[in-house]
């Protein structure tokens, strides 16, 4: 019983400590290639979550969002028709967390791609996260990597 009580307070010890945050997954892409990702929004506030607003950079294409139970989305086009924007709005309780797929083109060099997001509570706060790696903030991220050039193996 004692060893139980010990894990159970070092648990809680350790809990502030742990930020959840906004992140994109995979962190890692091949350039020019299609591929889904998913951002991932957990609600690690006493409130409910009720929108988040994703901005996508330019060199990332963006062609289709899956659509998440109980979040409607509003998706914002640049005058080509990029999407360079989407707001998710509904409610995400306490320790929980919701996801959202997104299917999107790599650039075709590698890059690495940072994206920002808004997390809107109930109670009217805003959680920016869009500061760097390590950061109370860190944005979103994805690093693309170059595309390997073929072996040449005509010269035996």
């Amino acid at each position: 019983m004692i060893g139980r009580w010990a894990f159970g307070t070092a648990a809680l010890m350790l809990a502030p400590s742990v930020q959840a945050h906004v992140t994109l997954s995979p962190a890692q892409g091949v350039a020019g290639a299609r591929q889904v990702y998913v951002v991932r929004m957990p609600n690690e506030r006493r409130v409910d979550t009720v929108a988040l607003d994703l901005q996508i950079p330019a060199a990332l294409r963006v062609t289709g969002l899956q659509q998440a139970p109980g979040w409607t989305l509003v998706i914002d086009r640049d005058a080509t028709g990029a999407i360079v924007a989407v707001h998710w709005t509904g409610a995400l309780p306490p320790d929980q967390y919701v996801e959202f797929g997104l299917m999107a083109v790599n650039p075709a060099t590698a890059a690495e791609l940072r994206l920002s997001a808004r997390q809107t509570y109930a109670n009217g706060e805003v959680v920016a996260w869009n500061g760097e790696v390590g950061s109370r903030t860190p944005a979103p991220r994805v690093t693309i990597a170059a595309v390997a050039a073929p072996m040449d193996h005509s010269g035996h």
